[in-house]
């Protein structure tokens, strides 16, 4: 058999020529298949008839007849798969035809970055908003895969359904994300009926390209309408000449001019906000809009945006960073501890989109669920101030408005709980709280674009009651007076928040040597510990008084007894549901030292003393602020110098040698308590980890201060 090869040159001849560029070109790769194929077929045209006859024949011991048969079938199979990549690359062209069709609500960016991580939108019957409240909690609640069911039933004429959906979800849900993905696949669908147009209610020019559209009326019954938020239709808004409209009738009279002017049109999809229809999950939407049979008028049939569940969470990690890009692993891993670390936050597709920011080697390192709270609820801002302002200055401002505002209506809404028994407020506080402040935001702004959403009573709260919780929790980590009297009954996540990122430093157990002329193995287990010695602004606010020598509400408390410290401890616990105590000389050594992140420095934090202690050759003879010095390895502040502080343990000069390894907590009896740390009138000597001193309980000095610790929570 005689085969003839082509050369490169000749290959060349039959791929199509066109300028490089960074977009795929589906029309130039569906003549480069083409291509390849017709190659495949030169080849064996080139070939005899003997050849070919020859190559079946002799391996199989084909007879005439059945060699037909083979090549009938080849050839039929050579025609089935350049049908296939004839269809393959048409369904590609249509949907890059598509994505520019979007244009220019929707930029090209904008919808390769909606399509190519998209996981599967689920829609339900009742309001995910409301599955935590008592008459919703035992509903069976259906979830569907929304795309394959408006394509194959909502939009198939031969289906019994609706004209009008309503598709409603909270902010971040991905509602548009849901439209760029509907209106991209019902397209590229092969035999797709009917036309279908995506326009998003933020464009002032919304009601003229509606009126245009209807005017073929031809057109029109051919026409699937997809509008997006109409939550930001800007029709809604108050006229600057009051019309006498409250804002349900005027959203009311808003949406009937929508419906008026899409009557012609074969099916309509329509995005919002879930607070602009609360509460109406079995109530139908009835429009004025008569239907041409015997059933009535037409409704607005509703469905939910179900959150992501965590197979959904697992799939859109898969297709982000890759089964298989072994590259990707350790964002991949690092992404999983994010969402198991914040799960309320993260059903969001909006919040998960954040995950490179999050990941991202260059950015901050996320140790605590509060440093994501913090992050996200940054970026969820963020996302609302480029949406709504222009201009940077203006976006800047409406971001701190928005922020400031969020966290004073958290507080009216802590300190109305305790009356009312609900976490929410009616429009007219949230408006009241903007004014008093002076935050320079709308109305609509207020309670429309905010982190809040409405309820089934029409009252505002948070979109989730974790992010009230989140911005109550840094409101005790920022003002220890009032962390100092925050009532945590029912929120159990500021408590956690505050363990985590408040006053108190996280120390995870291990081991370490203590002593110095002989050394002993010591091992502890977690505890928490006071970032800072207890100032005298905290001991004012639980004691009423201020015993110190050195005044001023950041320099730590002094001329306070062991036996004082008690009563406080007592008091702080009772007003906080923390049990607080004095930390153990060994919990109190080992955190000084660094914990298991120790750098086996001389001083706590530092070789260098003058970088982390206020002591005799520094100090001035007087006490300072506390945190003005550099932090050691865990974060904690002045545990060398400033002053000496008091530990839980009864003293003994020997205890180290007869002391249990595991967790000491000191002898059983003695005269004295044990003092750590050096202060503002001692040497350098004596502000090292190690050294130890002690005095009565009933003692008062200026030089003798404390920080608190506790146990985690079980």
């Amino acid at each position: 058999m005689t085969v003839t090869f082509l050369g490169f040159s000749e290959i060349l001849q039959y791929l199509p020529t066109s300028k490089t560029t960074d977009k795929v070109n589906y029309s130039s790769l569906k003549n480069i298949a083409f291509g390849i194929l017709w190659i495949v077929f030169g080849l064996i045209m080139n070939s005899t008839k003997d050849d070919i006859v020859k190559l079946i024949a002799d391996p199989f011991h084909l007879s005439n007849v059945e060699i037909r048969n083979v090549i009938v079938f080849a050839i039929a199979l050579l025609i089935s798969i350049l049908m296939a990549v004839n269809k393959y690359f048409d369904i590609k062209k249509q949907e890059k035809k598509k994505q520019a069709d979007l244009f220019p609500y929707f930029t090209y960016d904008t919808v390769k970055k909606s399509t190519q991580y998209f996981i599967h939108t689920r829609g339900q019957s009742y309001s995910p908003t409301h599955e935590d409240e008592p008459q919703q909690s035992t509903k069976f609640i259906v979830k569907e895969k929304l795309i394959p069911w408006f394509i194959k039933t909502a939009f198939n004429e031969k289906v019994e359904s609706d004209k009008y959906y309503l598709v409603l979800a909270d902010s971040g849900m991905g509602k548009t994300t849901f439209m760029i993905n509907l209106c991209i696949r019902y397209i590229s669908k092969w035999g797709s009926k009917y036309q279908i147009k995506l326009i998003p209610f933020g464009d002032d020019r919304i009601l003229s390209h509606l009126k245009e559209l209807g005017k073929n009326q031809e057109q029109a019954k051919n026409t699937i309408l997809l509008l997006d938020a109409f939550d930001e239709y800007k029709g809604l808004l108050p006229p600057k000449e009051p019309d006498g409209l409250s804002d349900d009738k005027r959203f009311r009279k808003r949406l009937d001019e929508i419906v008026e002017l899409t009557r012609d049109f074969r099916e309509i999809v329509i995005t919002s906000r879930t607070q602009y229809f609360p509460g109406q999950e079995d109530k139908p939407y009835e429009l004025k809009i008569p239907r041409f049979d015997d059933k009535g008028f037409h409704t607005m049939a509703k469905i939910y945006l179900a959150p992501f569940e965590d197979r959904e969470i697992r799939q859109y990690l898969n297709k982000k960073y890759g089964r298989l890009k072994f590259w990707n692993n350790k964002k991949k891993q690092a992404a999983r501890s994010i969402v198991e670390a914040s799960p309320k936050l993260m059903v969001r597709p909006m919040l998960l989109s954040y995950m490179d920011y999050l990941v991202d080697d260059s950015n901050e390192k996320f140790e605590t669920t509060y440093q994501i709270y913090d992050a996200l609820v940054n970026k969820w801002i963020e996302r609302e101030a480029g949406k709504r302002k222009y201009e940077s200055t203006a976006r800047e401002k409406f971001k701190k408005d928005l922020y400031d505002f969020s966290m004073k209506t958290a507080l009216v809404i802590y300190e109305k709980q305790k009356e009312t028994g609900t976490l929410s407020i009616d429009k007219n506080t949230a408006i009241a709280i903007c004014e008093q402040h002076d935050f320079e935001l709308e109305g609509y702004e207020i309670t429309g674009q905010s982190l809040l959403t409405r309820d089934i009573t029409h009252n505002w709260k948070f979109a989730h009651k974790s992010i009230l919780e989140f911005l109550l929790a840094k409101q005790c980590i920022e003002n220890i007076t009032f962390w100092a009297g925050f009532d945590y009954t029912g929120m159990d996540m500021v408590r956690a928040f505050v363990y985590e990122s408040g006053p108190l430093a996280f120390v995870k157990g291990g081991s370490f040597k203590r002593g110095e002329e002989q050394e002993y193995k010591v091992t502890v287990s977690d505890f928490y510990i006071g970032k800072y010695t207890v100032t005298q602004e905290l001991w004012e606010e639980v004691m009423g008084n201020n015993p110190s020598r050195f005044k001023g509400k950041n320099r730590p408390v002094e001329q306070v007894s062991w036996y004082d410290v008690q009563e406080f401890l007592q008091k702080l616990s009772a007003q906080s549901g923390m049990q607080f105590r004095l930390p153990t000389e060994a919990e109190w050594e080992y955190a000084a030292r660094g914990g298991n992140q120790s750098k086996g420095y001389k001083y706590a934090g530092s070789n260098n003393i003058n970088e982390v202690a206020w002591y005799d050759e520094n100090s001035k003879k007087k006490t300072h602020p506390v945190g003005e010095k550099k932090p050691n390895e865990l974060g904690i502040y002045d545990m060398s110098g400033n002053v000496w502080e008091w530990c839980q343990d009864w003293y003994a000069g020997d205890y180290y040698k007869e002391a249990p390894e595991h967790d000491p907590t000191g002898p059983d009896s003695g005269d004295f308590r044990v003092l750590r740390g050096g202060g503002y009138f001692g040497d350098a000597f004596s502000c090292r980890p190690a050294y130890r001193l002690n005095d009565s309980p009933d003692r008062r000095l200026s030089l003798i201060g404390f920080r608190v610790a506790c146990s985690p929570p079980v």
